[in-house]
């Protein structure tokens, strides 16, 4: 009676060849570098994968997966007037702390994807990511003009490649770092230098307005 896949068994797999990938490269993986590392046999690898190679692949199309769903911008991102100004960047800024938070601890595999090692075949899953996301940011730069978020002089098309630009070579250069840096001051130093091309100067006044605590006095009786 044929062995029937398991899909406990092809987790494993893939967490093992994950992590060997990430040691030795595609090239430089063995299929019994895998299964020692799951506790499985080559019997079971090939019941569930052709070669290594095609291991990999599903490896690569489940972290594409994920992280097009990681930068898939809140949905509340702009509901609200101007006023809520401070709400809208917040968000955003959040948004993009935990998308960099998702790259850093996958760093090891988006090296390979990035750089070389292994990734090359399969650069197109990520320009195709990176389309995706490019037409995403520019229905969202579309949406903040329409609010009075950002100038409406602001070309969407030219600044969602400039944004997204941006922010692969912000990843290309987190992957590199020995330890985590601090994502939030990151992002925030970035936003700022977006923020002052894109917003409006009435929504510049609104998020560089001081804050303050002091609770207003009571009024005589």
């Amino acid at each position: 009676m044929p062995r029937v896949a398991d899909r406990r068994v092809k987790i494993e797999l893939l967490r093992a060849a994950e992590a060997v990938f990430s040691e030795r490269g595609l090239a430089g993986a063995r299929v019994e570098d895998i299964t020692g590392r799951a506790g499985v046999s080559k019997g079971a690898f090939y019941l569930h994968f052709k070669s290594k190679e095609d291991c990999f692949q599903q490896i690569v199309e489940g972290f594409v997966a994920r992280l097009a769903s990681c930068t898939e911008p809140p949905e509340n991102l702009h509901d609200g007037a101007l006023c809520s100004i401070e709400v809208i960047l917040e968000r955003l800024r959040e948004h993009h702390v935990a998308v960099l938070e998702f790259c850093w601890q996958n760093r090891s595999l988006l090296r390979m994807m990035l750089a070389g090692g292994g990734g090359a075949p399969y650069a197109y899953l990520i320009d195709e990511f990176a389309t995706r996301v490019g037409g995403r940011t520019e229905r969202w730069l579309r949406d903040g003009i329409a609010i009075g978020l950002y100038r409406p002089d602001l070309d969407p098309v030219l600044a969602a490649a400039v944004l997204s630009g941006g922010y692969e070579r912000l990843v290309r250069e987190l992957i590199q770092q020995d330890k985590r840096p601090d994502l939030l001051a990151w992002c925030t130093q970035v936003h700022r230098l977006f923020q002052d091309g894109m917003l409006t100067p009435e929504a510049r006044a609104i998020r560089d307005r001081p804050v303050t605590n002091e609770v207003p006095a009571a009024k005589a009786g």
